[in-house]
């Protein structure tokens, strides 16, 4: 039987494809009776592949390896004989290991050698290119084949000291002169297994002193993860407290913790838990890791919803996943909404236009045609005049746009390596701690400095979009739209939660005594990846907004040019030809009832987008976003 976290995983799955349905559903919609322009369609696209592709990453970490592997296999992978991980001699050699599925391509177990420790590149640089890696495909329907593939990541060799020193790993196992460390760096699974398939990643974090050695993976997992599950033994240690500190503090993560009272925690450990890290009590627990485990694996384990797993999965059910769907349907609302909406007003403008115009057309039936063409005259100078506001609206377009362009440009490529490389120079010829985080500051406050120029400059492009909406909301009677949001707040905290990271490391006594080159190559590096990411997400989220800004409200003024040259059309082609009139006016009826099933399918598909999740999924205290109109 499906554990909680299972069901409610299954839940959100299925709501996402539901939501995937409907957003298809429009986009059907738009390509039969819309006017959707490229840049619509690639927003919905974009969409859609990010709801498709949506991940919630767990992370492990802590200090004991098969406790936390433990953890993994029990929660996650029960399912499989013995779980995916490795247990047993030599699981502490494991490096850190990010388990997801991929459908794109064939399952397998790829490393990155220890090796590579040598090159400047970061692990993310190493990411794209593929030679520098070691990939062993796997039958995901053989547990042998699993097994085997998965039983190699505990790998390690036997290397000199020197060796060691040149790989900068040095507080490692030792046995006589040579030095015992892991052969790998970094792995990644490849699985098609249900809880993967569904959306999770799995992380795994090595202990303290491989994190000290490896800070991007630290950076990373903090970073991303949307659940961050710190395990300790009997007691917070202070390798534990330090690893809270320097990463896991500033993450935006739900934190959990799990304390083994096999070996002895009990309710004062989880009180100095709870005082030390600033959580909820209710986000600690005890429970023999080990008994646990065994019981899971061998589906022993009591039912009790209460005790054990079966409580760390319900606050994951309950916390971490209703709070995923929250976020997509806000994005979903972001994305779609002023496009919804402003589909259901062209259909209600369309309709009250072919109302208006069966109204003209009976006023003039039996008439002379002087009446007709008094009515033709008004109709084409109402026209004439809209156009002329379309071509100033045409010119402001093409103004906005320049000044999009001149917003983007700070975030170009070129730009973005300028900012990244404003103070390497000054780092790398600091030659302690304290003068490496100064110039570290600096840098961090050049990047929130160009963050906020950024956040200021695309205040006032909104507010020149906002007022562009409401000039023809006033003049011309046009639905009041709200242009769609820019939100960039997301990403200057990102960088302050980075400099807080920078702050708690370099500040540490035991990084003070680390070795210079280290800490710049490796801390230095981790943070300059994390800083490209952060600035590359602005760019994509202004350029996503730029192209979006005025798509609804464009759409609305063609379909208003649209309506108003086919009442013209129409009336010139009947004044003179009375006859036809009623046959018109008939035509038109049909159109206005097919108009008529067009906005309630509309609505129908408003309140698909705006009220799919469920209402026991909602998170306490948080307000179910809405579709705007």
């Amino acid at each position: 039987m499906p554990n909680q976290l299972e069901q409610r995983i299954a839940q959100f799955t299925s709501w996402r494809e539901k939501l995937v349905a409907s957003i298809d559903e429009f986009r059907v919609w738009q390509d039969s009776y819309g006017q959707a322009d490229i840049e619509q369609t690639l927003r919905i696209y974009d969409l859609v592949e990010g709801l498709r592709n949506d991940r919630i990453r767990l992370a492990f970490m802590g200090e004991s390896a098969e406790d936390k592997i433990g953890l993994i296999n029990a929660l996650l992978f029960a399912d499989m004989p013995g779980g995916l991980l490795p247990l047993g001699p030599g699981c502490e050699f494991l490096c850190a290991t990010e388990i997801f599925h991929d459908p794109s391509e064939s399952p397998y177990v790829r490393v990155l050698p220890m090796e590579t420790r040598k090159r400047e590149d970061s692990i993310a640089t190493l990411r794209r290119s593929p030679v520098d890696w070691i990939t062993m495909r796997l039958n995901p329907e053989s547990p042998e084949s699993i097994a085997e593939a998965t039983r190699s990541l505990m790998e390690s060799r036997a290397v000199s000291v020197d060796e060691a020193k040149s790989l900068t790993l040095t507080n490692v196992e030792r046995s006589g002169d040579a030095v015992m460390i892991p052969a790998w760096r970094y792995a990644l699974i490849n699985l098609p297994h249900p809880m993967l398939k569904s959306g999770l990643i799995a992380l795994y974090s090595p202990g303290s002193h491989m994190l000290a050695a490896e800070p991007e993976v630290a950076m990373r997992i903090a970073a991303s993860a949307q659940s961050l599950l710190m395990v300790l033994g009997r007691e917070l240690t202070p390798a534990a407290r330090d690893v809270w500190k320097q990463f896991v503090q500033n993450s935006q993560a739900h934190k959990f913790t799990v304390l083994d009272s096999g070996s002895g925690a009990d309710a004062a450990a989880e009180a100095a838990v709870v005082q030390a890290f600033g959580i909820p009590a209710s986000n600690v627990l005890s429970l023999p890791i080990k008994e646990a485990v065994a019981a899971r694996l061998a589906h022993t384990d009591a039912a009790d919803a209460e005790t054990g797993f079966s409580r760390l999965e319900k606050m994951h059910a309950e916390k971490l996943v209703p709070e995923r769907q929250a976020l997509l349907l806000a994005a979903v609302a972001k994305e779609i909404g002023p496009l919804v909406q402003s589909a259901r007003q062209a259909v209600a403008a369309r309709f009250i236009a072919t109302i208006k115009e069966m109204q003209d057309l009976t006023s003039t039936s039996g008439k002379n045609q002087s009446v007709a063409q008094d009515m033709l005259t008004r109709l084409e100078a109402e026209r004439k005049n809209y156009q002329k506001s379309v071509a100033a609206f045409n010119v402001t377009y093409s103004d906005l746009t320049a000044k999009g362009q001149e917003l983007l440009a700070t975030l170009h490529d070129d730009r973005i390596e300028e900012i990244l490389s404003h103070d390497r120079e000054f780092i790398q010829g600091a030659w302690t701690t304290a003068g490496m985080w100064k110039s570290i500051q600096g840098l961090f406050g050049y990047f929130t400095t160009q963050v906020e120029k950024i956040l200021n400059y695309a205040v006032k492009l909104r507010e020149a979009v906002e007022g562009i909406y409401q000039q023809f909301h006033e003049n011309f009677g046009l639905a009041k739209l709200s242009p769609p949001p820019l939100t960039l707040e997301k990403h200057l905290d990102s960088m302050h939660a980075l400099e807080a990271n920078a702050r708690a490391f370099c500040h540490d006594p035991i990084n003070i005594a680390t070795y210079k080159d280290f800490l710049v190559k490796k801390f230095y590096d981790g943070l300059v990846e994390e800083a490209r990411q952060t600035f590359e997400l602005t760019r994509l989220d202004t350029e996503h907004w730029l192209r979006g800004a005025l798509g609804p409200l464009n759409g609305q003024i063609m379909e208003r040019q649209k309506l108003m040259l086919k009442r013209v059309e129409n009336l010139r082609d009947l004044k003179d030809n009375q006859t036809s009139v009623q046959e018109r006016i008939k035509t038109l009826d049909t159109q206005r009832q097919a108009l008529k099933k067009q906005g309630e399918h509309l609505d129908q598909l408003r309140s698909n987008l705006a009220l799919t999740a469920p209402p026991a999924g909602k998170p306490a205290g948080a307000a179910k976003p809405a579709l705007s109109g």
